[in-house]
């Protein structure tokens, strides 16, 4: 792919820091930054940690911990569910009521986040989806009575609702630390969204109206508003990475999403960027994947900001073996900030295509060698 600097980047090349406590996790330039020196990682994703018992919680986060994956990604969210639900539409009051119950609602991450710091894990959390697994988005557009999926990034009520589950996240008090969400040092970033694009996967379309700019523009209030409640922690986006560039033919570059990764991660308030890499589901081939990678670690270096490389994932176990240690090579020589892999499992199960548990006879050659060497750094 072409590598250009965009007028974008060309405007916020400058070298970004985010100064906080040195206990929480910051930014200096292109790098993360923890305790006063520079926080190079390979982590992971745990979407689950929300619905999970707390034997898996204190199982999982002591197995990152021992294999050197010193961040895991996991779920802010969980809407509209039977069981355990932490938000859910209330047609009496025709808004959104807020679960803080210690065995059915955000009281079950309290305990993710005394595990995390007992375990010396930092969590990135992200507050809703874009798909319509576990409500997320269009679960607040169901509610409101929207008829488009970006009316959750233009509609008023909708980002209203949105900001006061933020705010109330943030100011939680965890029930077992005594410690505000917003003051927790093992809280690495609050996350806007997983994936975020103009269209879902459920029954509502995009709008004609929705594009790049209505994204960043949902994105430049969210991420001010979220550093308006919480000036400690990093925010990042948690999208895929997808550019907006003219004349390129692949969705992922031409703005086919509604998406701007350059765009989003210039922000004042966006404090790194993500991307995302599944190049069998998105009908491209490993090679097309290794330039992927190589095309944000430059937009790192163009704007000045770390960049993560958040997801990734290749369904079968002799695929595995030889594309992660390449895209992993690359994170090391292309310098970016770190990386997440899709995703642990603990207890040891296929969760998914993906999954990958630490006591897989490959885990070393898949994730160990590289941990090792990112903590290294």
């Amino acid at each position: 792919m072409v590598k250009f600097l965009s007028l974008i980047a060309s405007a916020a090349l400058v070298v970004s820091s985010t100064l906080v406590s040195s206990a929480f996790v910051g930014t200096d330039g292109t790098k993360f930054t923890q305790d006063g020196g520079s926080f190079y990682f390979a982590g992971t994703n745990a979407y689950y940690l929300m619905t999970s018992s707390q034997d898996d919680v204190a199982a999982l986060l002591s197995a990152s911990s021992k294999a050197q994956l010193p961040v895991v990604r996991t779920w802010m969210y969980n809407m509209g569910a039977d069981n355990v639900w932490f938000q859910q539409w209330d047609p009496e009051t025709k808004a959104m009521k807020i679960n803080d119950d210690a065995e059915t609602g955000l009281g079950r991450m309290d305990y993710v986040l005394q595990q995390a710091a007992k375990n010396n894990v930092k969590l990135i959390l992200t507050l809703t989806n874009n798909w319509k697994d576990y409500g997320g988005m269009d679960y607040y557009v169901e509610s409101f009575g929207g008829k488009y999926h970006d009316d959750f990034y233009t509609n008023d009520e909708i980002v209203g609702s949105f900001k006061a589950y933020i705010e109330h996240v943030a100011n939680r008090t965890n029930e077992l630390t005594g410690t505000k969400y917003s003051e927790d040092e093992s809280i690495f970033a609050w996350e806007i969204a997983n994936e975020p694009r103009c269209v879902g996967s459920g029954t509502y379309p995009a709008s004609d109206s929705c594009n790049a700019k209505v994204t960043t523009a949902w994105i430049d209030d969210i991420s001010s508003f979220i550093k308006s409640v919480d000036s400690n922690h990093l925010v990042a986006v948690g999208d895929e990475g997808f550019f907006n560039r003219a004349g390129e033919a692949d969705f992922e570059y031409n703005g086919g999403s509604g998406m701007d990764f350059e765009a989003s991660l210039a922000l004042k308030n966006v404090d790194f960027g993500t991307f995302h890499l599944y190049p069998e589901d998105w009908s491209h081939d490993v090679a097309w994947g290794s330039q992927y990678i190589k095309d944000h670690a430059s937009v790192q270096a163009d704007i000045g900001k770390p960049v993560l490389f958040e997801e990734y994932g290749m369904k079968t176990p002799a695929e595995r073996k030889t594309v992660y240690p390449e895209w992993q090579g690359l994170v090391e020589s292309e310098e970016l900030a770190g990386d997440t892999f899709w995703q642990i499992a603990v207890p040891c199960s296929e969760l998914d295509d993906f999954a990958v548990c630490p006591d897989d006879a490959d885990f070393a050659t898949l994730v160990g060698d590289h941990a090792a060497k990112m903590a290294a750094k």
